[in-house]
């Protein structure tokens, strides 16, 4: 967790910032509450890795000019829900009646140790789902388990070819490794799904495009083959890479590679086109993904990235939300052009915003 600690006394607030950090957390001190407001004012964070907004407030009660009690209260003026425990001296107890009603989610008494902060700091996990916004759940929870489906297509594919090699045990463990790989990231996304409510930020990372693109298109090897469907690459030029969310990049385009995947299911000619180009001029990188499938109609081509609409028999309408809502985030935009019968191309550009 990101953990803010409010203390106007050096010593102790040092000593709780290297047991905190000693645990895993991530931890910016503040000597007053007036510091600690511009802090959490501040969205960028710099004393947090990636600027990661904070998770929780560990301050202590007494303190001058504003007290832990009226700093609790423009908290919840100000950032709603965020989780605070608050630390009080023996003979403060009065103050806890108060501090309930402004919805403080802990208290610990001094002196304590670390373990016993930690026990704390446990309980506030459960504040920070409990208090969650629920429009926020309510859209993320059905497009993590949306994603859920590209491995688990993965899984199945392999499962089927190895019905069809049965008789061949090199080709069978192969297989078997693609449907263990698919599982792994099955636990990546549970992992995402178990976190939804904190406030902490996706990881930003230097990502090469055409090794996460190659392993996109290697999750779904086994579907390809058993498809039929051949895959074209063109990564040609130099190697270009993004600053970004790994784990959001690569389900975006495993979105767009399964939803292509899906409309050849009918079509005689089936191939998978991946292009990689860089373009110095505009320090923009574009990435098409092609198709020879059934295309979209005209007038659904507007609707396409609407939540929840669909035209597949199982669909969801999710896949390409997200693929829309992650190409946002990297500052990037995305096109489509689409003939019914000949097949679409989905075009994503994005600012070449880390070195070569």
């Amino acid at each position: 967790m990101n953990i803010l600690v409010v203390d106007d006394e050096k010593v102790q607030l040092e000593t709780l910032k290297r047991g905190l950090r000693s645990k895993g957390h991530e931890v910016a001190g503040a000597l007053s509450a007036k510091d600690a407001i511009r802090h959490l004012e501040d969205s960028t964070l710099r004393h947090l890795k990636n600027g990661a907004k904070i998770d929780l407030v560990l301050t202590d009660y007494s303190m001058p000019e504003m007290n832990g009690l009226e700093l609790l209260k423009r908290i919840r003026k100000d950032h709603g829900s965020l989780p605070v425990i608050m630390m009080t001296a023996y003979g403060e107890k009065d103050l806890i009646i108060d501090a309930l009603r402004n919805r403080c989610d802990s208290f610990i008494e001094k002196p304590f140790t670390l373990d016993q902060l930690m026990q704390e700091i446990e309980r506030a996990k459960i504040s920070i789902l409990e208090n969650a916004n629920t429009d926020q759940l309510s859209d993320l929870i059905p497009e993590f388990l949306h994603q859920i489906n590209n491995p688990l297509t993965s899984i199945i594919g392999s499962a089927e070819l190895a019905m069809l090699k049965s008789n061949n045990a090199e080709a069978i463990k192969k297989l078997l490794t693609g449907i263990m790989t698919a599982t792994e990231e099955i636990q990546a996304i549970s992992k995402e799904l178990l976190t939804l409510g904190q406030t902490t930020k996706d990881e930003i990372e230097k990502v090469d495009i055409m090794v996460l693109l190659d392993d996109c298109i290697d999750m779904f090897k086994d579907l390809l083959l058993l498809k039929g469907i051949t895959v074209e690459k063109d990564f040609s030029g130099r190697d270009v890479c993004l600053s970004g969310n790994k784990f959001g990049l690569e389900q975006a385009f495993k979105n767009l590679i399964l939803n292509a995947i899906d409309s050849m299911e009918d079509t005689p000619e089936k191939i998978l086109k991946i292009k990689v180009t860089a373009d110095e001029k505009t320090s923009s990188v574009s990435i098409h993904v092609e198709d020879t499938g059934c295309g979209i109609p005209k007038e659904l081509v507007d609707k396409i990235f609407t939540p929840y609409f669909t035209k597949k028999k199982d669909g969801t309408g999710l896949g390409l939300p997200v693929v829309k809502r992650v190409v946002a985030e990297h500052k990037g935009v995305i096109r489509v052009h689409s003939q019914v019968g000949k097949g679409t191309i989905f075009r994503v550009r994005f600012p070449e915003n880390c070195g070569s």
